[in-house]
């Protein structure tokens, strides 16, 4: 039986050890909504992967406007991150494994999401020529 309250099957079916609300509540807001929309992206029913990506670059550039989520909180999470690499998303796996150092995830995380959003505009651009 499908739970979409407690347990929605497009996060289920992220194939990590701790759920990603475990991510997202030791983040700000932005910083979660960024994650949340890159587990979910081409995974949740009724939601393109490229409209999820856009979602989670346009809260990512809030949080290189300054946002600043405390120190606890960034150690809680950091601690977290080599687990991304077992997500289903290719995005966060590539993230997780590129950031050598803390400091270093969001920007590879952006760098992430903005190829793969390209890839998916010139996939769909090469869709509309045939």
């Amino acid at each position: 039986m499908i739970d979409n309250v407690n347990h929605p099957q497009h996060y289920e079916s992220q194939a990590i050890v701790l759920e990603p609300i475990e991510f997202y509540e030791k983040l700000s807001f932005c910083e979660g909504s960024v994650l949340k929309y890159c587990f979910r992206a081409g995974h949740k029913e009724g939601s393109s992967e490229i409209e999820d990506l856009k979602k989670a670059q346009w809260y990512l550039n809030r949080v290189h406007l300054g946002l600043d989520i405390g120190e606890v909180a960034e150690e809680k999470f950091y601690r977290l991150v080599p687990f991304l690499e077992f997500s289903k998303s290719k995005i966060l796996q590539t993230a997780s494994r590129l950031s050598v150092d803390f400091g270093s995830f969001w920007s590879t995380l952006g760098l992430e999401i903005n190829r793969r959003i390209k890839s998916l505009e010139e996939e769909n651009g090469n869709r509309m020529d045939d």
